[in-house]
Formats: C-alpha cells, structure tokens, sequence
C-alpha cells in the first residue's frame, strides 16, 4: 500500500471554502482509493490536525494578538514538527497556497501543492482592478512562488489557474495538472419540486427574509473581498427597480460577508436598500442549498476567480446563473449560464431582465445548468488527484507512466 500524508491548513484558519476542499477531497480519496472487496486498498492517507497552542496564546496575553502569535507558531514550528515525525509517506500534499511554507519540509520529490489562485499576484502587477495589499505581495507571495516551484507537481483547480501560473507567476506547464473541484451531493433540485416542494421551500425563505412570495429574487453569496464585484449588482437592481416590467417585484437577497462601507454608501445613493435583504454566513450546506434554490437568479459578476464554487452549486440546484466571462468562470458554467463583462453594466442588466422575465429562457438555462454541473464531483476530483500521485510515485521509481 502506498501511502500520502494529506496537509491541509492549520485549525481555525479563516478559510472556510479551503476547509471544504481538505474536508471533501479526504473524504472522496478514501472512497475512490479503499480498494475492492476483499483486496489490500492501494493507497492509504493520513491528514495532519495541526492546532495553534493555547498556551502560547496565553503567553503572549490572549486576545486576539496572543491568537495571531499561536497561529504563525502553528504553522511555522509546530506543523513542520509533525511533518518530520509524518517522514516516510511516498507522497506530501499541501492542499492550499496559503501554507507553502508547508512544502518545504519533506523532500521535494515527493511533494504536490494545490494552488487555487494568484489573485493577490495579479492585482500587485495591476492585471484586475482591485486594492492590492503592496506589502503583502511584494514579500510574502513570490516566496510562495518560490516554493510551489520546488514542488514536484502543482495542481491547479482551472486550466485559468495554470495559465496565470505559467505566464504570471513563471511555473513550467509540465509542472502543473489541472484537477476541478466537486460539488457536494447536498447541492440539487429540492426533492419532489412538481409535487410543489419546491414552492413551499422558497415560500419559507422568502418568508424569512420578508420578501413577498410574488417576488423576483436575484441571490448571490459573497465574501469579503473586492473582486466579487459587488457594486455591479447594486447598480443593476436599480435598474430592474425601475424597470416598469420588473418595478416593485425585484429583490436581491445575499448569503455571505457584509457589505464594505463604500457599498452601503452606494446603495444609499442608488435608493436600494429597501429591496435588499442579507442572510449573513450560512455553513449548513442542506440550509444554502435552498437558497440557491430560492432565487429566481443567481448573479455572480466576479471580477476575478480561480475556480468559482458558487455558480457550480447553483447550478446543481437548477437555478440559472448569469456570471463573468472571464478567467476560469466560463470554464465551469459552459453554455449552461449567461456570461457577460464584468464591467458591462448594461449587459448585465439586459441578462437579469431576460431571465426574470422569461419563464421559457429561464427553464432551459436550469435544465442546461443541471446537465453541466453533473460533469463535476468530488470523485472525479479524487481520482485526477490520485491520477497526479500515481505519476509522482512512478517518476520517483524511474518509470514514465502516463497520467
């Protein structure tokens, strides 16, 4: 039996989207390499739990500051204590660019990285028009450049990603291998929607939320970060407000980060802030699902992204998504959503409109969104993966497999 030691980011981390991708992919690893019946499984994993010491925290007063102090001891002395002790795996996975200090603890060979975007990277060389941190970029992420370059192989989530590694960020293409995330199984169609399920489902959350039950919803989740590209939502339910076939029928509910500051100003001066309505965080994948499936919409105009989750779960859902047209977005929805610039307002616009107000467009938007998100799942997430480790524990036997 071979062997991997999985690393995913320290606990606490604030990431909950990298959470979900160490979480899913152990998971499905496990299933797709346990080996049949009666038979010795070919691989075997063993995933790191490093946390930050609360003593230390405490040493250095609490608070958050002791916290911030224990989590940088965590990831650079106590993790790579427990990678040592971990020596003897055939293979080393970080599992997100964030912690590529990670990689260089075990030998190189043997270790693989997956990076889910350089958009830090693209915003210092002013590649998308979002605040870039200088200080940030300038220090610390050519480091991890660097240290993705030891690896023996990078995975990218999007053939995007791997472009913007290869011409951005100077990897070799043979480097990398593309491996797309799943969806979880807990993002579908409500269960009997023609028995009127479905309706009852988004009755409820409307409900929830006071929107009428006549409403045209537009949903999105959103994080607290720039690219999202939230103002041009904003500037486009003004326009639907006042659009006499829409007018007082339209509302925007958003899951996720609260609104900057600069964007509750806007949606002062827009005069919107009547049809908006925020749900806040929602980790409860059974509880998100039916609000995807609440929307009548799903509006995602990202300005940038290395893979773009939340399109892929509203279309297993069957909600119709209206997306950018750039970087790996396209990639993911196909000809299954509506994509359009993300700074073209207008055809933003013209796109919600078409499917407010279009039953007929609308349902063959869900019906191709449901075909197209079948293509990704977490086991064949799984099985591109061990496809990648089977190469790296070949080349390190000095055979050439083919992957």
């Amino acid at each position: 039996m071979k062997s991997a030691v999985l690393l995913p980011n320290i606990v606490g981390f604030p990431s909950e989207s990298m959470r979900r991708y160490a979480m899913e992919l152990e998971s499905a690893l496990r299933s797709v390499a346990g080996g049949s019946e009666g038979s010795e499984a070919p691989w075997g994993f063993r995933a790191i739990a490093c946390a930050p010491s609360e003593a230390v925290a405490a040493r250095f007063g609490g608070g958050e500051r002791g916290k911030k102090i224990a989590g940088r001891h965590a990831r650079f002395v106590l993790y790579p204590r427990l990678i040592r002790a971990a020596s003897g795996a055939d293979l080393y996975h970080v599992l997100d660019h964030s912690h590529t200090n990670l990689a260089l603890i075990p030998p190189a060979a043997k270790t693989v990285l997956t990076c889910h975007d350089i958009i830090p990277l693209l915003a210092a060389k002013g590649m998308i028009p979002i605040p870039s941190n200088g200080r940030f970029t300038r220090y610390t992420f050519p480091l991890r450049v660097r240290c993705m370059k030891r690896c023996h192989r990078v995975i990218a989530i999007s053939e995007s990603t791997k472009k913007n590694l290869v011409e951005v960020a100077g990897l070799s293409p043979d480097q990398i291998r593309v491996v797309y995330y799943g969806v979880n199984r807990a993002f579908a169609p409500a269960p009997g929607k023609d028995s009127g399920s479905h309706a009852e489902e988004r009755r409820e959350v409307l409900a929830r939320h006071q929107i009428p039950a006549s409403a045209r919803v537009l949903f999105h989740v959103g994080t607290a970060t720039r690219y999202k590209n939230t103002p041009a939502i904003l500037h486009a339910l003004k326009a639907l407000k006042e659009d006499p076939k829409i007018g007082g029928s339209v509302y925007f509910l958003r899951v996720g980060a609260e609104f900057f500051d600069d964007e509750k100003a806007l949606i002062e001066t827009l005069g919107v802030g009547d049809r908006i309505r925020h749900a806040g965080k929602i980790f409860d994948d059974s509880r998100l699902a039916s609000y995807y499936r609440a929307g009548d919409v799903f509006v995602f105009p990202s300005i940038w992204e290395g893979f773009g989750w939340p399109p892929l779960e509203a279309m297993a859902c069957g909600t119709p998504v209206v997306t950018s047209n750039i970087a790996s977005l396209p990639e993911v929805v196909g000809d299954a959503g509506i994509t359009v610039a993300p700074q073209d307002h207008a055809a933003l616009i013209d796109a919600l409109r078409l499917l407010l107000t279009n039953e007929e467009a609308r349902q063959t938007r869900r019906e191709k969104a449901l075909l197209r998100a079948r293509r990704f799942t977490w086991e064949e997430c799984a099985r591109g993966t061990l496809a990648v480790y089977e190469q790296v524990v070949a080349e390190n036997a000095g055979r050439r497999p083919g992957i």
